[in-house]
């Protein structure tokens, strides 16, 4: 009796370890880290136009609020990729993780210090309640840098975090904050709600890695084919969303939750100016980002811009001519 229970017994365990050996199919997915309007248009037209699915991707979008937790969350495998700013990237592998950028949507920072109609100049803010993100995103780093240039150290605001744009730009409306800052959708949703531009960084046009998608140093070595095919998409979608204004500006009315149809068009003039067409991560940008944090970082200091990449997928993509024949130029 024992020997006939023992043998079926014998075959579940085999048909287990078998089943068990073969990879698991899971969806994927891919972290957008705000829903700013001007921050994640890329991810949002390849989830919805059905780019990543021509890509033999079975990739969805996840919403992580700010650059930081998307890499953390990355890190501990609840995601396949997550879009980040360079801050996050280079923050991260000084602390020990092994994440790298492997394409980039935005190599500058777009950014705006808004207030309300007290502020008469940036000296102005000295002494002012600012409405912030966390610490290591692009938000903040650009807040830091635009008061650095006004002569204005940090500890002489009074920094509340907030989180996401549309959270900072609703507190400064409501008074509740004096100013913050923001990209182009939302400084158009301001100047319709009494605010007023006091630093304009867009000007400055600082050398910034700004939106990129970064993966595991794992994830590359170990499934290089599918990093191949995200990265490729994405330069599709940007390609797309250049090319097809009104559909683009209705995929970002669903992920804003219905942003005025004059603010969209704002940040699509922006998106389209800023989107870069061969995704190359800006390596001036993370070597200037770099040079800030060795002030107080001395690992910064060691550390090289070329760490923090992974280049192939987007040379492959320039060598392969698909930019090329996206783009008629040829």
């Amino acid at each position: 009796m024992k020997s006939c229970l023992f043998v079926p017994l014998i075959l579940a365990l085999l048909v287990s370890a078998i089943a068990g050996a073969r990879p698991a199919h899971a969806k994927s997915y891919i972290a957008y880290i705000s829903d700013s309007s001007n921050s994640s248009v890329v991810y949002w037209i390849a989830k919805e136009v059905g780019i990543f699915k021509k890509h033999g991707l079975d990739l969805d979008t996840i919403f992580i609020d700010g650059s930081v937790r998307g890499i953390q969350s990355l890190i501990a495998g609840d995601l396949g990729y997550s879009g980040a700013v360079g801050t996050a990237v280079i923050n991260a592998n000084l602390a020990g993780a092994d994440v790298a950028i492997v394409q980039s949507q935005m190599n500058t920072l777009p950014y705006f210090i808004i207030g309300n109609a007290k502020i008469k100049s940036p000296e102005d803010l000295r002494g002012k309640t600012a409405a912030v993100h966390i610490p290591g995103t692009s938000a903040d780093f650009a807040m830091r840098l635009a008061l650095t240039k006004a002569g204005i150290p940090y500890k002489d605001i009074k920094a509340v975090t907030l989180g996401g744009a549309p959270a900072r730009l609703g507190a400064t409306i409501n008074g509740q904050t004096d100013f913050t800052i923001v990209s182009e959708g939302e400084k158009l949703h301001g100047e319709k709600n009494g605010l007023k531009v006091i630093i304009d960084m867009a000007k400055l046009k600082v050398p910034f890695q700004f939106n990129c998608s970064v993966a595991t140093r794992k994830k590359i070595k170990e499934n290089p084919d599918e990093v191949r095919r995200v990265v490729w998409a994405l330069a599709e979608a940007g390609h797309y969303f250049k090319t097809h204004k009104d559909e683009s500006i209705k995929v970002m009315q669903k992920y804003t939750r219905g942003l005025d149809r004059a603010v969209l068009e704002g940040a699509y003039a922006a998106n389209y100016e800023f989107l870069v067409e061969d995704t190359y991560p800006t390596l001036e940008g993370l070597k200037q980002t770099l040079d800030i944090q060795a002030l107080t970082d001395p690992r910064a200091g060691k550390a090289k811009a070329e760490d923090f990449v992974e280049l192939r997928f987007v040379n492959e993509l320039k060598k392969s001519g698909f930019l090329d024949k996206l783009y008629g130029r040829r």
